[in-house]
């Protein structure tokens, strides 16, 4: 009796703008997917005008994104690089995209992801969970945060949550994320408190 070919099934990658040019699965049970952007151009470092991505693609980049059906899932890019022609020199910059930060081994999605994860638990049991760095876990946290909150995109306050995460390896000291459920049912986060005291 022949034997059935593996069931496949197609999601959105949740990553705008690329195209799939390679997908894998290694050894270890874990997914790559290269991919390349769509976007031709891209800002200056100098001057920041919008110039044409004509120069080649820099150094591939691995980073972890949301995982697939419980696996370890990373993208690989290999960014592309413009070249100003009006800039004195005619500097090279590499694209930046929207959907991971320069420096970052973490897409955005997955960056969220991990905050949501950190609600209700501690940093320690996340980096645990997710088989990443405690400090790795610190640097979404400080990313992810923002210094102020945009009251703008708030549009309930009904249902406020207040989690404690142990910033302190080792040590009993905790921050206090404040969050609040919106009417769609999305979780945004208001502010991360330094400490749990009732004055700040």
């Amino acid at each position: 009796m022949p034997i059935a070919p593996a069931a496949k099934i197609s999601f959105p990658l949740d990553i705008p703008q690329v195209d799939v040019l390679a997908t894998e699965q290694t050894r270890d049970n874990k997914f790559i997917i290269t991919v390349e952007s769509r976007c031709e151009t891209t800002q200056c470092g100098v001057c920041k005008q919008e110039i044409s991505c004509n120069y080649g693609v820099g150094q591939a980049v691995r980073l972890r994104h949301l995982p697939i059906l419980g696996r370890e899932t990373y993208i690989d890019i290999r960014p592309k690089r413009a070249q100003c022609p009006t800039c004195q020199h005619n500097p090279t910059t590499t694209q930046t995209l929207p959907w991971y930060a320069q420096r970052s081994p973490h897409t955005q999605a997955y960056e969220r992801y991990l905050m949501k994860q950190l609600i209700g638990s501690t940093v320690a049991d996340v980096s645990l969970k997710e088989n990443i760095g405690y400090d790795a876990v610190l640097g979404v946290l400080e990313r992810q945060v923002d210094k102020e909150v945009n009251w703008d995109e708030v549009d309930n306050l009904d249902t406020i949550g207040i989690d404690e995460v142990a910033h302190r390896k080792g040590r009993k000291r905790y921050r206090a994320v404040i969050t609040a459920r919106q009417d769609d049912g999305n979780v945004i986060i208001l502010t991360v408190l330094n400490n749990r005291k009732k004055r700040r």
